[in-house]
């Protein structure tokens, strides 16, 4: 898809929800809108898994450690 088709794509959705009054429609796009805008960028992907590679499995901590490190008031 090119880059005008997908404007006009963008617009048509854009004037088809403006228009909608299914609410249940409406609640699983706001659901699909947050599941989307929640994910972690590539770029910050890319960082953690350098680190990643880079840590040695003696650096990793169980679970339990780490709750035991945090200390909730």
């Amino acid at each position: 898809m090119n880059t005008e088709n997908i404007q006009s794509e963008k617009l048509e959705l854009i004037n088809w929800i403006s228009q909608l009054q299914d609410v249940s429609l409406i609640e699983k796009l706001k659901k699909l809108y947050l599941k989307n805008k929640a994910e972690v960028p590539q770029w910050q992907q890319d960082i953690i898994m350098a680190r990643l590679k880079d840590t040695k499995e003696e650096d990793y901590i169980s679970l339990e450690e780490l709750k035991n490190q945090i200390k909730f008031d």
